[in-house]
């Protein structure tokens, strides 16, 4: 049941009916509420697992700070872009929903991580803060959500966009002109 409601939910996100989430688990919708008394147990059920799944995720192992945060946001965007319920869930969720504030805070981390590698690195601007790190990936979520072809070289170039704006002015200076060069 989980399974089927978890393709449902992907592919719809939360304006998918319980009926189809029933109809898709071959089960009535009587059966769906008995395992599930409330849309909000079933979401949580399905989104859970995968917002588990993000707030393991973490920075890429090396490289610069700039670039661990590009290769981060791209394959979180990518799952994130997959998934409609739990994009749902995280851009229409008040900031006071326990599981967008589990996740803003593991974003914090993430980006604090970032920020201490970018002490050495110099690759982020002095003024990027954790948060602003964190709050990128969310405006990111959001504008997975409004995709109309979330192709990877569509999320790529929006993560490259924002990462752009948290990249020291020297950093990207550079990587314009290695862009532009023959």
């Amino acid at each position: 049941m989980i399974d089927a409601a978890a393709r449902v939910l992907r592919q719809e996100g939360m304006g998918a009916e319980m009926r189809q989430i029933a109809a898709a688990s071959g089960v009535g919708i009587g059966t769906l509420y008995r395992h599930f008394p409330t849309r909000d147990d079933l979401v949580h059920a399905v989104t859970g697992t995968d917002l588990a799944a993000l707030a393991d995720a973490g920075l890429p192992v090396g490289g610069t700070a700039a670039d661990a945060l590009r290769e981060f946001f791209t394959v979180a965007i990518a799952q994130l872009a997959d998934n409609r319920a739990m994009v749902d869930v995280l851009t229409t969720g008040s900031p006071a929903d326990e599981d967008v504030q589990r996740c803003i805070a593991h974003l914090t981390r993430v980006g604090q991580d970032a920020v201490d590698r970018a002490r050495h690195d110099h690759t982020l601007a002095a003024d990027v803060t954790a948060s602003d790190i964190a709050y990128q990936l969310m405006g990111l979520t959001r504008v997975a959500q409004l995709l109309p072809d979330a192709a990877p070289g569509t999320v790529s170039r929006h993560v490259e966009l924002a990462i752009r704006g948290l990249i020291a002015s020297d950093v990207a200076r550079s990587s314009r002109a290695d862009a532009t060069s023959p």
